[in-house]
């Protein structure tokens, strides 16, 4: 006899918004209170960890909050020469904050990246980073034409 195949199929994106937009109204609010609270967790790491993040090189200039079912702050950074004994010390006070370690890891690996992108009449503008579940990084380029 043949077994049984009880995996679920996996749901789409569509299914799965169709299904949250069908919560009940007291199940929306329980989503958007955790939503509140993550937003709230993370902006705490974020704070704490600007410190350290300018001390290993990385200025910040602006940010924004991103709202949605796992909000995240999108943060605007612009990176400076800092020394190796600076970077250890900010990677030492970031070790108890995941998010600061994690932006700072993220930033590090995007300053190498920077620093090999050679197009003439362009300089890195600044960094942009999504700090969230899983940070992701963008490099803005810039003309240096009219700067």
């Amino acid at each position: 006899m043949a077994a049984k195949d009880d995996s679920k199929p996996q749901k789409t994106l569509v299914e799965h918004a169709k299904g949250i937009a069908a919560l009940p109204g007291e199940k929306f609010a329980e989503l958007k209170a955790f939503g509140a609270e993550k937003l709230h967790e993370t902006m705490t790491a974020f704070l704490s960890a600007l410190p350290a993040l300018r001390q290993a090189g990385y200025e910040l200039r602006e940010f924004e909050i991103e709202l949605g079912l796992t909000p995240k702050i999108i943060a605007h950074f612009i990176p400076w020469p800092a020394s190796e004994e600076d970077i250890a010390a900010a990677r030492e006070t970031l070790k108890a904050n995941k998010i600061g370690a994690s932006m700072l890891s993220v930033l590090r690996r995007a300053g190498d990246v920077h620093r090999q992108v050679k197009v003439p009449g362009f300089s890195c503008a600044h960094m942009e980073i999504d700090v969230g579940v899983i940070p992701a990084v963008r490099l803005r380029y810039r003309s240096d034409v009219g700067s």
